[in-house]
């Protein structure tokens, strides 16, 4: 058995995650000229975190290139 478990072949890339963010970010635009911004406020909230993991995500990435060449 593996030390590590192997990654799911469906997980998302950076990019898939980063147009989720991009996607998420209009809406968020849209909630708040509808004056819906508490709502707006939540979600920018949120993408915040998605940043942050997306961020940890491509450091992880970067690392895991270098090892390999």
């Amino acid at each position: 058995m593996p030390k590590k478990p192997l990654a799911p072949e469906n997980s998302a890339s950076a990019a898939d995650i980063e147009r989720a963010i991009q996607a998420l970010n209009k809406m968020a635009e849209r909630l708040w000229g509808d004056g819906r911004e508490a709502e707006a406020n939540a979600l920018l909230d949120a993408l915040d975190a998605l940043n942050r993991a997306l961020d940890r995500i491509r450091i992880g990435e970067s690392r895991r290139a270098v090892t390999l060449h």
